[in-house]
């Protein structure tokens, strides 16, 4: 008896067109993706924010990647800077 549906409910709209979200009633367009879902793919593959090394020398970043903003490589040898995220 408790689960069942209010009549006099009004009805609430739940559909958001492609490409948009509705966040705290407004309705949003969403940015146009960089990438296609194969890329991102290949991205969580090599990326350090994914692996935790840097994809040319293997180096590993410190495990605290919570504050991270940079994913430059810290290997003085290796030089590889992150232009992708």
């Amino acid at each position: 008896m408790d689960f069942r549906e209010d009549p006099n409910a009004k009805a609430v709209e739940v559909w958001e067109p492609e490409g948009a979200t509705y966040y705290n009633g407004e309705l949003i367009l969403q940015p146009r993706q960089r990438w296609t879902p194969e890329q991102q793919l290949e991205l969580i593959d090599w990326h350090p924010m994914f692996s935790g090394k840097c994809p040319l020398c293997r180096y590993e970043f410190d495990r605290d990647w919570s504050a991270r903003v940079h994913w430059d490589c810290q290997n003085p040898e290796c030089g590889w800077m992150d232009d992708t995220v």
